[in-house]
């Protein structure tokens, strides 16, 4: 079935094995324990990552919409800064109004992460310390700047993208004129105001906390999330 399958399969077993762990019927001394266990369950399995990477395997180099490619974010990525910040929530012994705070800003930073780490991949003008742009792209993968600038582009320019994504190689040429459609129809700025909507999310939800050092650590994360190079 390939690689990817084939670590998708281990993955979902792994997920679980967390599910049985966290079973009623398996005794953990620790309630906080099995409340993490739990949640780490739910994000790893199919409601979560594995399903996320599922859906991946399943849109790989087919037109998906921006819902589809919203979905699988917050499995892939939203689920996993879900828990991390869930988890810190149950630990530090927080009301539930509180860990639901924590669990919903987790959430919106993995998306405007997700957001991010796909437009870094079309974003020509970043290339110091940067990842290098069109990992994705040689991959077929179609991610959010594909979709935004395919609604965007007039029919030739829709059929040409058609053409360069059923390739099963895409040359340094074909990378080329996509960047040039995305400088056309400032794709770059209009993925960053997409990955706001999720900044703003992540932010207010952080109301419910008192004015720390902490509070601000987070507040300037979802700032870092979009703005970072890398």
């Amino acid at each position: 079935f390939g690689e990817a399958s084939a670590v998708l399969a281990g993955n979902s077993l792994l997920a679980l094995a967390f599910e049985i762990i966290a079973d009623k019927n398996y005794s953990i001394n620790s309630k906080l324990k099995n409340e993490i266990t739990k949640s780490l369950a739910f994000c790893s399995g199919h409601t979560g990552i594995a399903g996320g990477q599922e859906l991946d395997l399943k849109f790989e180099n087919k037109k998906k919409s921006l819902k589809q490619i919203i979905v699988m974010q917050k499995k892939k990525t939203g689920k996993l800064f879900n828990f991390c910040l869930y988890s810190v929530g149950v630990l530090a012994k927080r009301n539930n109004k509180e860990k639901e705070a924590l669990e919903f800003y987790g959430k919106n930073l993995g998306l405007t992460f997700q957001i991010a780490d796909d437009t870094l991949d079309y974003n020509s003008e970043i290339n110091l310390f940067g990842k290098k742009v069109g990992n994705d792209f040689y991959e077929g993968k179609i991610t959010l700047p594909i979709i935004l600038l395919f609604q965007q582009a007039n029919d030739s320019e829709k059929k040409q993208l058609k053409n360069i994504f059923k390739q099963d190689i895409r040359s340094t040429h074909d990378l080329s004129d996509i960047l040039k459609l995305i400088s056309k129809y400032k794709i770059i700025s209009k993925c960053y105001k997409k990955a706001e909507h999720f900044i703003n999310l992540a932010s207010n939800s952080l109301s419910i906390f008192k004015n720390s050092k902490e509070k601000k650590n987070l507040e300037n994360l979802t700032s870092f999330s979009l703005e970072r190079s890398f």
